[in-house]
């Protein structure tokens, strides 16, 4: 389920672009744990068999 779950962030997280126009190293982190929290999200909702996954690496950021 791990190597999945990274498959489906790599191949779905084109965020960088998104957040080009962020400045600054704090708003920048955390819109990049936002982001990463709502595409795991994402991927557990259309995956329901990788939700536990997911669920444990929102869980590890948000610590």
């Amino acid at each position: 389920m791990r190597w999945q779950v990274g498959y489906l962030r790599q191949a779905l997280g084109r965020y960088e672009t998104l957040l080009d126009g962020l400045y600054g190293d704090t708003g920048r982190r955390e819109a990049e744990r936002l982001l990463r929290r709502r595409l795991y999200e994402a991927i557990a909702a259309v995956y329901p068999a990788l939700a536990r996954e997911c669920a444990r690496r929102i869980a590890l950021e948000w610590r």
